[in-house]
C-alpha cells in the first residue's frame, strides 16, 4: 500500500529569501517569526489572546492589558528566574 504524505505548507516564512543566506540562517529566522506571531495566554484574564504589538510590547486582544516582555515571546526564561528570586526575597522579609 502506498503511504500518502501529509498535505500542508512546505515552505515557511523565510521562503521569501529563496536560496540566499544559507539554510541555517533562514531556519532561525522562520523559528523566531513563528514565535513572534503566535498567540499567548494573558496574565490578566487568562485567555489565549496576547499578540506582539512591537518589540517587547505585548497586548491582550480581549481585555486590553498591555505589558512589556521579551522581544519575541512575552515571558523569557531569564525574566522568569528573576521574578522567582524577587518573589523569594520579598517572602523572606
Amino acid at each position: 500500500m502506498v503511504e500518502r504524505t501529509r498535505k500542508g505548507r512546505k515552505s515557511r516564512s523565510s521562503a521569501r529569501y529563496g536560496p540566499r543566506y544559507g539554510r541555517k540562517s533562514r531556519k532561525l529566522v522562520a523559528d523566531i517569526e513563528e514565535l513572534a506571531k503566535a498567540f499567548y495566554d494573558c496574565p490578566q484574564c487568562g485567555r489565549i489572546k496576547v499578540k506582539r504589538d512591537s518589540s517587547s510590547i505585548w497586548s491582550c486582544r480581549k481585555c486590553g492589558y498591555t505589558f512589556a516582555g521579551g522581544a519575541f515571546v512575552p515571558v523569557t526564561s531569564l525574566g522568569q528566574s528573576v521574578s522567582r528570586s524577587v518573589k523569594r526575597t520579598l517572602d523572606v522579609e
